[in-house]
């Protein structure tokens, strides 16, 4: 028991410690922003810059094989000469440079790249409604698209930390937030995994791609229906109630389904631009590739697969391991060194696209949406449903 005198200091010190808390509370929460701030743009500078390294040494490489034939020309016959020659051509027309790029391709890759980026904001919200959340529609857009940055920050754990941040705005939980991303990205991957899986299966790639994919299509589709997309978030997250775990439904099913698949068709289409645009590619004459249905198939499955597997390899955005798997699905259709250019090329459209949005939803946030304190979006949402 505390003496008479003894209460009144007790409770003057926890004034004090509650008046340090929120002097300082401000100052943290400034420098807080800042440290992901940095972060999530050392990221995406050190992502940048092993995608130009790479780009640079894939020219090299083929000017390399250029110098070799300038070579092999002065002691050729006239038939190998003709067929030096033709080789030659080719790696000319291949050799990347700012004015053999094909920029109107590269704009219809970048519009169409961000808007596949949109219809997984419309699961993440299909997510919250799952788990009684009623934030603004343009609210969850801006947190999903604003926490694609995130990504390239080793763990992924900062895509949670910027997306949830966002979503704090109209008064949905840390709990919640983390809850509806979690749904939101097992089901657009395990999507994207089945697509791949299943169009990979019919494409002449070595053996391990083609044994992986299958299994990424059975073991990716299955944890989607309902039963079992229960018991997998109850197991990953154990902050998930019963009552969350029960609105977990065929509604959730049949969204992520739909959404995710527009976001890899989309997807799929930018990066099949990219191709296009990459100096070297022809689609017509002796020497050209495959058709535009075929092409877009091709370029669907590989980066599907290839940001699926990135993504489980927790890397951050998935470095290396995505332009592999791209490399390796695409080099069947178009060959090694026109694929590796598209991996890298796609390596720097997308992260070039990504960071833009997401600073214009930044700047977006600040005009548009003013901060709202929590409690006060929570009493709005009760007088609504009254």
């Amino acid at each position: 028991m505390l003496s008479t005198e003894e209460q009144p200091e007790r409770s003057n010190a926890s004034k004090r410690e509650r008046m340090m808390i929120m002097r300082y509370k401000p100052l943290f929460l400034r420098v807080a922003k800042w440290v992901i701030a940095i972060l999530v743009l050392g990221g995406l500078w050190i992502a940048g810059r092993s995608a130009i390294t790479q780009w640079r040494e894939e020219k090299a490489k083929v000017q390399q094989q250029i110098a070799s034939i300038n070579s092999d020309l002065e002691t050729a016959t006239p038939v190998e000469r003709k067929a030096l020659q033709v080789r030659r051509e080719m790696l000319v027309a291949s050799v990347p440079s700012w004015s053999s790029i094909r920029w109107q391709y590269i704009f219809a890759a970048s519009v169409f790249y961000a808007l596949g980026l949109l219809p997984s904001g419309f699961l993440l919200q299909r997510a919250l409604v799952c788990l009684g959340q009623r934030p603004r529609i343009a609210t969850v857009l801006a947190a999903q698209l604003m926490g694609h940055i995130g990504k390239y920050v080793p763990g992924k754990a900062m895509v949670i930390v910027i997306r949830a941040g966002v979503l704090a705005r109209d008064g949905v939980k840390p709990v919640q937030a983390t809850m509806s991303v979690f749904l939101e990205t097992f089901l657009m991957m395990a999507v994207g995994g089945t697509v791949a899986g299943i169009v990979v299966l019919w494409l002449p790639v070595p053996t391990w791609i083609s044994v992986m994919a299958g299994g990424i299509a059975v073991v990716a589709s299955v944890p989607t229906l309902p039963l079992v997309l229960k018991v997998v978030a109850k197991k990953l997250i154990k902050d998930f109630t019963d009552g969350a775990v029960e609105r977990i439904g065929w509604g959730l099913f049949v969204a992520g389904w739909a959404w995710s698949a527009l976001s890899w068709l989309l997807i799929g289409a930018s990066f099949t631009m990219l191709v296009y645009a990459i100096p070297g590619f022809s689609s017509t004459g002796a020497d050209a590739g495959p058709g535009a249905g075929e092409l877009y198939l091709v370029c669907t499955a590989a980066m599907s697969l290839a940001v699926v597997i990135g993504f489980a390899s927790l890397l951050p955005g998935g470095a290396g391991i995505r332009e592999l798997v791209v490399t390796t699905v695409l080099a069947v259709s178009i060959g090694a060194t026109h694929a590796i250019l598209a991996a890298i090329a796609a390596r720097v459209l997308f992260a070039a696209v990504e960071g833009v949005v997401a600073l214009a939803c930044w700047l977006w946030l600040r005009a548009l949406l003013p901060a709202e304190v929590g409690q006060k979006a929570e009493n709005a949402r009760e007088s609504s449903s009254t």
